[in-house]
């Protein structure tokens, strides 16, 4: 038999689309991190697209959860609460990659306080390992911060903390019992109690944006392992930091041009139990420059003057 020309009756015409791939053909760990991406309440929908899909929101490798101004479709807390809990419950405890609670303007309600603090502990316990809090209480004349209950973080699995628009105090901040953090991002918080922050895990710390620091003592940061610091001063004192030997990268700004003791016309009391000059027991007598000095790339910024960084070295 003569062979087939190219191009004759023998071919088959390609069909149209062939050669691609259809996103019911991808397996489900990939569609498990495709749903991660949605909105918690927009991954759900997607059950009714056909039978297989009926489940597969349950394995989202991650969860939106979203209220409030800057989400086009909020709902109050009010509302919102039923659908998180039935999600909590018929998900269990599938394992959590990424969480992200994004309420904003919420009504200064216990009830809804305690379900909030029930949701942070519940994806602790689906040893989430990127966590992001955002929230804030409603208040027609400004911004407040959302008061987080006095309960220490506790998760062996959590790597990222990313806090925002908060009220902080040291039994939250208390990283004793997370041993795989390794990077804390603060921002426009509120943490005028806050006495130490301590985590030998810690790689990387940025606090930034107006967060509130206390106007009577220094609070301690201890993370001898980190190694990248981002840190502004706009609002209270500048905290005492730890050596870091490990430090690679440091940014500072200090914004504040009235960081001194008021018990004092001189700005030091010379009063070594003074919270406000000396801020911790055994105080070696430097502010920043302990923890900045072994630093491979160090930027120093003054909103004010630079005499403020050579006050902060020697008080």
């Amino acid at each position: 038999m003569p062979p087939r020309r190219k191009g004759g009756k023998g071919r088959r015409a390609a069909r149209p689309g062939a050669g691609r791939i259809s996103i019911d053909e991808l397996p489900d760990e990939v569609l498990h991190h495709v749903l991660s991406f949605l909105p918690a309440q927009e991954a759900v929908r997607t059950c009714v697209l056909a039978r297989r899909w009926r489940h597969l929101w349950r394995s989202a490798t991650g969860l939106r959860i979203s209220c409030g101004p800057e989400n086009e479709a909020a709902v109050n807390v009010k509302k919102l609460r039923d659908f998180v809990d039935h999600l909590f419950l018929l998900r269990g405890g599938s394992p959590l990659d990424t969480c992200q609670f994004n309420l904003l303007d919420i009504n200064e309600d216990d009830d809804d306080t305690r379900r909030i603090h029930l949701w942070i502990r519940h994806v602790l316990m689906c040893r989430v390992r990127v966590l992001s809090l955002n929230m804030t209480w409603y208040s027609e004349c400004w911004t407040k911060c959302f008061s987080l209950d006095g309960l220490p973080l506790v998760s062996q699995h959590l790597k990222r903390l990313e806090l925002s628009s908060l009220y902080l105090d040291d039994s939250f901040l208390d990283f004793s019992s997370c041993p795989a953090l390794e990077v804390i991002e603060i921002k426009e918080c509120e943490i005028p109690d806050l006495d130490r922050i301590l985590s030998r895990s810690l790689k990387s710390l940025s606090i930034t944006g107006c967060c509130e620091f206390s106007e009577f003592h220094r609070f301690h940061v201890y993370a001898p392992n980190l190694v990248s610091l981002w840190l502004e001063v706009f609002i209270g004192r500048v905290p005492i930091l730890d050596r870091m030997p490990s430090l690679v990268e440091a940014v500072v700004r200090i914004g504040r041009p009235d960081d001194f003791c008021h018990l004092a016309d001189s700005g030091n009391c010379e009063d070594e139990h003074c919270p406000g000059c000396y801020g911790a027991d055994g105080d070696t007598g430097c502010v920043l420059l302990q923890g900045l000095s072994e630093a491979q790339s160090l930027v120093l910024i003054s909103d004010t003057k630079m005499k403020g960084f050579e006050m902060l070295s020697n008080i």
